[in-house]
């Protein structure tokens, strides 16, 4: 493959901004790791077999092993004179059944995934009934409990703002732990009952661990003052535990300008019904 170098290369390179989907049961996460196969090792292979090229990409954000997502966005460099939106086609062409880019175009220079982002969406599925569904096994958690959704909801409403969110983090994550959340809603179709959080960044498995503790409220084991409280502690031990990664998944990435996001904005129609086009 031709890794493009010289001056004439760089000024014919083109930065492409993709919206890609995938199941992440078979991955270990979005991001590159030695040893392991994960979602940007196969968009990169199937994008260098398409262009040609020693193709990197940059994503909008990591996902967890067995995680999904409906919006996750990224970038990468190439010299192809192909347009975007059959770049789009051929690379859906040598990709596996679990993983489709959406949406391509080009992007300017001072685009980038994760530090042009605003926010990002993330819900968490559970279904919830008391037989298991074989097609729900991979892409929900099953609770074979009732769950109050409306505690569930209240419970959320706590999150909103910002906040120390020590209690949802691992306990050996050294960062600032301060973070965000502009909305979070928990609601029920039918036997799925779905948390959402839009928040400007989130840390490593904060979002499995809120609905570990949200659970704990559906069931009635937590209250919402307990909630409350253990927002409060800071501290990790007082929360429940982590949710599995299969029910969650990133559903978009804001973008502060509006025509940047115009550009990537994909129509899904209704989410859980985008969801079960692939059961």
């Amino acid at each position: 493959m031709r890794r493009g170098s010289g001056k004439d290369w760089r000024l014919t390179t083109r930065r492409i901004r993709c919206v890609v989907e995938y199941l992440g049961t078979r991955y270990a996460g979005f991001q590159r790791q030695p040893g392991e196969m994960t979602v940007q090792q196969v968009l990169e292979e199937a994008i260098g077999a398409v262009t040609q090229e020693d193709v990197r990409t940059t994503g909008s954000g990591r996902t967890d092993a067995g995680a999904h997502a409906l919006g996750q966005v990224f970038t990468f460099s190439s010299a192809t004179q192909l347009p975007a939106e059959a770049l789009r086609r051929a690379v859906n062409a040598r990709l596996p059944y679990d993983i489709s880019l959406r949406h391509a175009d080009e992007a300017p220079e001072s685009f980038h995934p994760r530090h042009s982002a605003r926010s990002r969406t993330y819900r968490y599925l559970i279904w919830n009934r008391p037989a298991r569904s074989p097609f729900w096994s991979d892409r929900a958690t099953h609770i074979p409990v009732p769950l109050d959704h409306a505690l569930m909801h209240e419970a959320c409403q706590l999150l909103v703002g910002n906040h120390d969110f020590s209690s949802f983090v691992p306990l050996h994550q050294d960062t600032n732990r301060t973070r965000t959340i502009i909305r979070a809603s928990c609601f029920r179709d039918g036997d799925l009952v779905s948390i959402e959080l839009e928040g400007n960044s989130f840390m490593r498995q904060m979002i499995r661990s809120i609905a570990g503790t949200l659970i704990r409220v559906g069931l009635k084991k937590v209250s919402i003052g307990e909630f409350a409280e253990i927002l409060e502690s800071k501290t990790r031990t007082e929360a429940g535990d982590t949710a599995p990664a299969q029910g969650l998944y990133l559903v978009s990435v804001q973008y502060s300008g509006s025509s940047e996001q115009a550009n990537i904005d994909v129509e899904s129609g209704s989410w859980a019904a985008a969801i079960e086009e692939t059961v």
